[in-house]
């Protein structure tokens, strides 16, 4: 392809993705002042319509501009994680992990509400690891990988030594992740079976 052509290609996944935020925005906007509905029917009851009326434009208008930057907040991460995948490729799984530092004393699977801004995503050909879902710290290949369990911390090996340790929330499940990755790896392009790794 000419450097044109892929500039040409560029410029419409670029407007194909500000108009896809752009939709999202509109939505949320819509969605955040429809929300006042409900408010501005019963309220009715309690002062005049002049009053109810300047006050669900107030709260409809706060409602609509939350939705939109809400919702244009959202797009922008999905469009970051999706420009991340190659021709062909599709995400399987999030998982909520927590980062475990070289000989720290793993903490216990977290439950659903706790906090963390670091997951494991896993895709067609590769393990992704994200923070706050839309900034990218590390991606390696199926290939390359294997994960196993130390207790109920997942160890993340690759060709050069350690990549990380983590530790997941309960529901997420570290067995399943480990299960989903050898499945992964065994149908990823240019798989080669890891030593000692056991695949189905």
């Amino acid at each position: 392809m000419s450097e044109d052509g892929e500039v040409t290609a560029a410029d419409d996944r670029d407007a194909a993705r500000r108009k896809r935020v752009r939709r999202s925005v509109v939505g949320g906007g819509v969605a955040g002042a429809v929300g006042t509905v409900p408010v501005a029917i019963a309220a009715t009851e309690y002062w005049p319509w002049w009053l109810n009326l300047a006050l669900c434009l107030f709260i409809g208008g706060g409602g609509a501009f939350a939705g939109a930057v809400t919702a244009g907040r959202e797009r922008g991460k999905a469009e970051v994680r999706r420009d991340s995948l190659a021709p062909g490729e599709r995400e399987v799984g999030r998982y909520r992990v927590k980062l475990v530092p070289e000989g720290a004393q793993p903490p216990e699977p977290f439950k659903v509400d706790d906090y963390t801004s670091y997951s494991l995503t896993t895709t067609t050909h590769r393990l992704q690891l994200w923070e706050f879902d839309y900034v990218p710290q590390w991606s390696h290949p199926w290939r390359d990988l294997r994960l196993t369990l130390d207790g109920h911390v997942v160890v993340i090996t690759g060709p050069q030594g350690p990549v990380g340790r983590f530790v997941l929330g309960r529901n997420d499940g570290a067995t399943e992740l480990i299960l989903a990755a050898n499945r992964l790896r065994a149908r990823a392009p240019g798989h080669s079976p890891v030593p000692g790794s056991h695949e189905p």
